[in-house]
């Protein structure tokens, strides 16, 4: 299991244990990770396993930062033995220790002369030169090719040949012989396919080979011998050789050409794992530089206006959000905001959502009718992906009437509340989400904010679907008394307190979908 190695100002140090997919970093006693100090915010950053298994920070819009490397970062795919700086705690992902490497002595065979089969003694140090030439291999093809030329030094057998279990099925991807194909060596293959799966493949089989048909029998009838290769999680394949030029083998070879193929297959599986994560973390370095184009699209500040207060969280639950919010001073006394959520999450929906946010921040800048935007947006969606569709919220406030315009497309209703209590939300205003082929009348509902104080919570559907996937309601009536018991917080407090909240319900601490929250209080 990985763990967190945090340590602190004096250089004490401690491990925490990531026995869960998703923790949360801050100074709060109900944070996983708890740093106590001024500069560690509430609820500071998180740690989620992604889908490949690795470990993404992300910085939960904290005020001081997370750093790497001196630099300040949103979100980063962790290295092992990577340290990240925040506040005066350095900390760094460590893996558990390895289990030991295997004694290389008691598995190597005795120094003994085996005249029948041509070797000489001194079996560790021919085994070690063979692993030297295995190493220095750089593609896992030669691996194996390599590994067919010892097989052949050795027993100098008729045919030899290698099949490797893939995931759409075992195939023999290295069949080599000086001339070419012996005959009967298709039978052959395919009794060693049937041995593969029906026998015990994990240990060194032997049969003797029929010859063809029209052969004329043979006094001594062909050896033919299976042994397995083992990788790091079990067996990944087999070498298959074919009359051996001296028989009965004995017992040490037998045992110094299983080890050859145990070593070649980890060194093959091991090539194959490093080719994965090259190729892996090219890819996630990819999406880390799209991940930061779309924070980048995120409004760069909450200090829109000294008599609002307003904080935001995106959480994404892949590298990507397909969620979306946005802050847009129309006036001296007015703020358009919008949450939106795209359907499904990842790449998809990214690359959906800014072209959404490019249309709506363009039409609400300009002070453009509503329905004008909401028609150019149905035409965006459908350009981009007919079959997909958005959802959102669209408010305007009205700071000097102390008033709010809203138009829910298809989304969940924000949770308003007035001096405390819940204001309601006309039917009128809600209506289908964008990118649906379906003739509707867009109306703005007027909802007056009259009081000594009032506040708006908006969240997508991805804060609720992780308390349905844990069978415990987390729905809006849920999230309503969350916000009426707290609505005097500040506006950076109901937001990571709401995503405490779903974080410690059972089964919400895995993100199946991206969670987004946006709160404006007024001061």
């Amino acid at each position: 299991m990985e763990y967190l190695e945090v340590v602190d100002g004096q250089g004490k140090r401690r491990r925490i244990a990531l026995d869960r997919p998703r923790l949360l970093i801050g100074r709060e006693p109900t944070c996983d990770i708890q740093l106590p100090h001024p500069g560690v915010s509430r609820r500071h950053a998180q740690l989620q396993r992604n889908e490949l298994g690795r470990w993404l920070l992300q910085d939960l819009s904290s005020r001081n930062h997370i750093f790497v490397e001196n630099k300040p970062v949103q979100q980063v795919v962790l290295e092992p033995r990577q340290p990240f700086r925040i506040a005066e705690f350095w900390l760094m992902l460590q893996e558990t220790p390895p289990l030991p490497e295997p004694d290389v002595d008691a598995l190597v065979l005795d120094d003994t002369t085996d005249t029948a089969s041509g070797h000489e003694s001194g079996w560790l140090e021919q085994l070690q030169s063979f692993q030297r030439t295995l190493f220095r291999q750089e593609e896992p093809r030669g691996v194996l090719e390599r590994l067919v030329r010892e097989f052949r030094r050795i027993v100098r057998p008729q045919f030899v040949a290698i099949g490797l279990a893939r995931p759409d099925g075992y195939s023999w991807e290295l069949v080599t012989r000086d001339d070419g194909f012996p005959p009967g060596a298709k039978a052959d293959l395919e009794e060693a396919d049937r041995r593969v799966t029906e026998q015990d493949a994990s240990s060194i089989q032997s049969w003797t080979a029929a010859g063809p048909d029209d052969a004329t029998p043979s006094p001594v009838p062909p050896l033919c011998l299976l042994f397995p290769m083992k990788g790091r999680l079990g067996i990944i394949g087999h070498v298959y050789l074919r009359d051996p030029a001296v028989t009965p083998i004995a017992q040490p070879v037998l045992r110094y050409l299983s080890l050859l193929a145990t070593m070649a297959g980890l060194v093959w599986d091991n090539q194959q794992l490093g080719a994965l994560r090259l190729a892996q973390r090219e890819m996630e370095k990819e999406l880390n530089q799209a991940r930061q184009i779309q924070i980048d699209l995120f409004p760069p500040t909450f200090e829109v206006d000294e008599r609002v207060d307003v904080f935001a969280v995106n959480l994404p639950s892949a590298f990507v959000s397909g969620d979306y919010y946005d802050l847009i001073r129309t006036g001296p006394d007015s703020i358009a905001f919008v949450i939106a959520d795209a359907m499904g999450h990842g790449m998809p929906a990214a690359l959906l959502m800014a072209a959404v946010r490019s249309a709506l921040r363009m039409g609400l800048s300009l002070g453009l009718p509503w329905t004008a935007v909401f028609q150019g947006l149905d035409e965006v969606i459908n350009q981009a992906r007919g079959e997909m569709f958005v959802t959102g919220i669209v408010g305007h406030l009205d700071l000097h009437d102390r008033c709010l315009h809203l138009v829910s497309a298809g989304h969940p209703l924000p949770s308003i509340l007035v001096d405390g209590e819940p204001v309601a939300i006309p039917e009128a205003c809600q209506t289908r989400p964008w990118g649906l082929d379906i003739e509707t009348e867009w109306e703005v509902s007027r909802l007056p904010l009259r009081g000594d104080e009032w506040s708006i919570l908006c969240y997508t559907d991805g804060v609720t679907d992780a308390a349905v996937r844990a069978q415990r309601a987390f729905g809006a009536r849920r999230i309503l008394t969350y916000h009426q018991q707290y609505h005097r917080r500040s506006a950076e407090d109901l937001c990571q307190g709401l995503l405490s909240e779903v974080a410690m319900n059972p089964g919400g601490m895995s993100l199946g979908d991206d969670q987004t929250v946006l709160v404006l209080r007024s001061v």
